[in-house]
């Protein structure tokens, strides 16, 4: 199953985030969350995209 990253961009965005303050919670520039968001970059490092699900889910928890 292959995760779509620009999806959890997204729902992220709708609850409020925005993509620094993605990539600061994810220890990446802005820029990297754009790239994922424009397809530019197909899969993030292990550990960001680990950090951006349990985000979505913290976020869909409280909401």
């Amino acid at each position: 199953m292959q995760t779509k990253w620009q999806e959890i961009i997204a729902e992220l965005k709708k609850a409020g985030w925005t993509q620094t303050a993605i990539g600061k919670e994810c220890n990446v520039s802005q820029s990297a969350i754009n790239q994922l968001k424009l397809g530019q970059t197909k899969e993030p490092a292990h550990s960001v995209g680990e950090k951006m699900i349990e985000l979505l889910n913290a976020t869909t928890e409280e909401g």
